[in-house]
């Protein structure tokens, strides 16, 4: 009977990984729904009937990042160097002028993923992957034509003082046109375009504009930086860090901080992939997210989750400890980990990029806390294993130079001999005097 069952575990890893070959494309990220649909009759004679099914049976095959396969969320299967925001950018470019909603289909059609996770995916990621440097500097490139007024070296009879005004003026009026500016960039760009003007011309020029400057940005009389960062936020469904309008020094200020953070208390902001954010009402009309759900998420895990027991967004969905509407979005682990980081109830750390909470204890939860937890729970593990257990058990994938490094911070004992790690050196003689007896 055990030979029946191998055989078939046999043949479903095998038309997964066939299903695989058959749709890959290098460097490029596609959804399990479309890597099913390319092999669908062969899947559905292996026992593989549905996506999510396949999708399983990948992360069975595929957990050694070594064979280029790296699998994410909302079924996502990755091929070799996966990017999905230039991804994102490159279709967005190639289809250029279309409408959000034809696009988003477009999007499900050649990648796999639903209309709605790409119209997401296209507020935050579609935009220009490359600026030039005129385009930085703020000029363009266009021919005169011969009916407008030449510039004012070229003027002759003209004041040159009332000329600089005139243009110092069309400088100002182009470079603060926002409410919110890079003081920073304006006076790059001032001293580039006027080398031999003193640096108290521009800021008599801005004093007179109406602008005031806080922490390298220039702000619009009439307001303080959190109410000009609350409308921000507020005229923006989706944005990430670099954008236009959120540069550097916007997140650098100490009142866009604090209101971002008041946003993601509140979820009227919620975290989505590394640095890029969706508001919840984005959410709600694209994928029906409910504030009673996103609201409870933080408690149910709270409330299931053991106390001084570790554990990842990989780890509780593997395990299905905690059941909840949620989950049935498929979003990314950032969105995950945001919502349990503003709820306060957690202690956490991070290691190789992966967030680790805790409930309960006291003081700081660290990357060492956490192999001491894992390597005393398995007195003896081979060096080997470690990294295994911890992508098996904890979805982190950790470098080996980087566990290395916080194995030594640790106060984990390791035996040379034995090539395996130990709670303690105690730990390490009572498990010597065992075998030995």
């Amino acid at each position: 009977m055990a030979e029946v069952v191998d055989s078939k575990q046999d043949g479903r890893a095998e038309a997964a990984r066939a299903a695989v070959s058959a749709a890959r494309r290098e460097d490029t990220e596609l959804c399990a729904r479309l890597v099913f649909r390319v092999s669908r009759n062969e899947l559905r004679r292996a026992g593989i009937t549905t996506p999510a099914v396949l999708y399983d049976e990948l992360k069975q095959v595929f957990w050694n990042a070594d064979e280029g396969v790296t699998l994410g969320d909302h079924l996502s299967v990755g091929f070799g160097m996966v990017d999905r925001r230039r991804q994102v950018r490159t279709f967005a470019e190639r289809h250029a002028g279309e409408p959000k909603n034809v696009l988003a289909k477009a999007y499900e059609r050649e990648y796999g993923f639903s209309a709605g996770v790409a119209a997401i995916w296209l507020d935050l990621f579609a935009e220009p992957a490359d600026v030039s440097v005129s385009e930085w500097l703020g000029f363009k490139s266009i021919e005169r034509p011969t009916d407008v007024p030449v510039s004012c070296p070229e003027a002759p009879g003209r004041d040159n003082a009332e000329c600089k005004a005139l243009t110092l003026e069309d400088f100002l009026a182009r470079e603060l046109a926002d409410q919110i500016c890079d003081a920073g960039l304006v006076r790059r760009r001032f001293a580039f375009e006027y080398p031999g003007e003193q640096p108290e011309t521009l800021d008599r020029g801005i004093d007179a504009a109406g602008y005031y400057e806080d922490h390298d940005l220039l702000f619009q009389e009439g307001d303080a930086p959190n109410g000009h960062f609350t409308r921000l936020l507020a005229a923006h469904p989706s944005f990430a860090k670099g954008e236009a309008g959120f540069e550097n020094a916007v997140w650098q200020h100490p009142a866009f901080r604090h209101v971002l953070r008041q946003a993601l208390s509140d979820h009227r902001v919620l975290a989505y992939e590394d640095d890029s954010y969706i508001s919840f009402t984005r959410l709600h009309d694209v994928l029906g997210l409910r504030m009673a759900d996103v609201e409870s998420y933080a408690s149910t895990v709270c409330i299931d989750a053991r106390e001084g027991e570790p554990f990842t967004i990989a780890s509780l969905r593997t395990s299905g400890a905690t059941v909840h509407p949620l989950y049935g979005l498929d979003m990314p682990d950032d969105f995950y980990e945001g919502l349990l980081d503003v709820a306060g109830l957690f202690r956490s750390c991070t290691l190789a990029g992966i967030k680790v909470f805790v409930v309960g204890g006291e003081g700081r939860f660290s990357a060492t806390d956490l192999i001491e937890w894992v390597v005393a729970r398995h007195e003896g593990i081979e060096r080997d294993d470690l990294p295994r257990l911890l992508a098996s058990d904890f979805g982190i994938a950790c470098p080996a130079p980087l566990l290395a490094t916080t194995v030594h911070n640790s106060d984990v004992y390791y035996d040379d001999i034995g090539d395996a790690y130990y709670s303690s050196m105690e730990a390490w003689k009572r498990e010597a005097r065992n075998e030995l007896a």
